[in-house]
């Protein structure tokens, strides 16, 4: 049994409504970028620093 859980029950609304709540979250997560973003790009960069990326090919396999 393959059934998709939905995290959220969205209730109909307006087409107003929609539109407005969109552009309410829109507006909060670009404040939100703004003001943390500092604290995001730290967090990412010492996450990049603790796992460096592998190298996709080693020296060890010929390349053919």
């Amino acid at each position: 049994m393959n059934k998709s859980i939905e995290p959220f029950d969205f209730p109909e609304l307006p087409d107003e409504a929609v539109m407005a709540i969109n552009d309410f979250l829109e507006e909060f997560y670009r404040c939100f970028q703004n003001h943390y973003f500092a604290q995001m790009h730290r967090y990412e960069q010492a996450q990049r620093a603790s796992n460096p990326p592998r190298d996709p090919m080693p020296e060890s396999d010929p390349p053919f």
